[in-house]
């Protein structure tokens, strides 16, 4: 069984354009990104999925400057995108998909391992990492790569195809869905998803902040030290998370 992670990425977002490529202290968002997930040992591949626009030929080049995987597909139609990467990595039914996205520069490589346990332990079809009270911004899931294919064929709503997982976790009677809880006696209250300037500004002031190199940084850490520093945490948390179909 095989087991890849495919991190999305675009540069057209409204509210924050060009958000991934955006750098802090000469390191692209993506590069963090990149070098968090580079931290997870039960991966054979990452893969960055693009869209076929122009605009993105930037996130082409970046990847392929750095050695990794690049693949494009639907602008619109996420989900597309992701079965088309599984048909790409000529990837069996068998095998599982981890989707990740690139507004999200400090994924935990470590979680991104243990979601995996879970999920094989369990004989799901579909997991999500439940955060709980952790900040948001650690998000994962992962799937077989069956279910994603039926999702792919059967999925009719703009929602279910621009989030990739919607038609999966929404139809219990046709998949195993579960959930893979942290269990922490940290809270904080944080979110590390960079989709407007504020959430940019929050990350700036993280980056000069932060004592150590943040690719190295654990899940702990990270609210162990937004804990300490409740003032940079303040920074964006009125921002609104979208919900699905906004």
């Amino acid at each position: 069984m095989k087991i890849v992670a495919c991190s999305q990425a675009r540069l057209d977002s409204t509210r924050l354009p060009g958000k991934v490529l955006l750098q802090v202290e000469g390191r692209a968002l993506l590069d963090y990104h990149i070098g968090r997930v580079a931290k997870a040992t039960k991966l054979v591949e990452h893969v960055v999925a693009t869209s076929e626009s122009e605009n993105d030929n930037k996130i082409v080049a970046f990847c392929e400057q750095r050695g990794v995987k690049v693949l494009r597909g639907s602008k619109d139609n996420v989900l597309l995108r992701f079965n088309a990467v599984a048909d790409e990595l000529a990837l069996d039914n068998e095998d599982r998909i981890i989707r990740l996205t690139a507004d999200c520069p400090l994924v935990d490589g470590k979680l991104i391992d243990e979601l995996v346990s879970s999920h094989l332990a369990q004989g799901d079809d579909y997991t999500s990492l439940n955060t709980g009270n952790l900040i948001r911004g650690f998000d994962a899931e992962i799937m077989s790569v069956a279910a994603l294919r039926y999702a792919a064929k059967q999925a009719t709503k703009d929602y279910e195809r621009e989030h990739v997982t919607p038609y999966i976790y929404q139809h219990p009677e046709l998949f195993k869905c579960g959930h893979f809880k942290v269990l922490t006696n940290i809270s904080s209250a944080a979110r590390l998803c960079i989709d407007e300037p504020a959430d940019f500004t929050m990350f700036e002031a993280l980056v000069a902040a932060y004592p150590d190199d943040l690719l190295f940084a654990s899940s702990q850490d990270l609210m162990a030290f937004f804990t300490q520093h409740p003032a940079i945490a303040q920074l964006n948390l009125h921002v609104h998370q979208k919900r699905l179909g906004e």
